[in-house]
């Protein structure tokens, strides 16, 4: 028979989720992804012919107080960046970032309650430390 193991473990709060179930938020509609490429003030050259368009805040603010986006869409704006052709002038992707910041907002605190010191500590039956080694002068001979 196996001998029983005598250590003891601390339980978290809650479990590490083995499968996302919240909801994800909806597809960003096509009027929102022309506002991000329309009005977006952030660009980074990608390569000769495409270039990535985002909105700043600053800019998400302005065009909420000008009547162009309304405060759900300009929060939501703030998620989406629009990857430009500008030789074919086209959408050649839309990457949206709202997943992975849900994710972060509503995670659960098992991450740190993992990393607790307690945790982590030796069992009080831990073998004493082997001692340093010794330098020894001299080389190979």
């Amino acid at each position: 028979m196996a001998a029983a193991r005598n250590t003891t473990r601390r339980r978290t709060g809650s479990a590490a989720p083995l499968v996302d179930m919240a909801a994800r938020p909806e597809a960003p509609g096509a009027d929102l992804i022309a506002a991000v490429l329309t009005h977006a003030d952030l660009e980074t050259r990608l390569s000769p012919r495409r270039v990535r368009r985002s909105l700043s805040p600053y800019r998400a603010a302005e065009l909420r107080e000008a009547g162009r986006l309304n405060a759900a869409e300009a929060a939501r704006s703030l998620d989406l960046a629009v990857i430009w052709d500008e030789a074919e002038a086209e959408v050649v992707r839309v990457i949206d970032d709202a997943p992975l910041r849900r994710k972060i907002e509503t995670g659960p605190a098992w991450w740190e309650d993992a990393w607790d010191e307690e945790v982590w500590q030796a069992p009080p039956s831990a073998p004493t430390p082997r001692p340093a080694l010794r330098a020894v002068k001299g080389g190979r001979r």
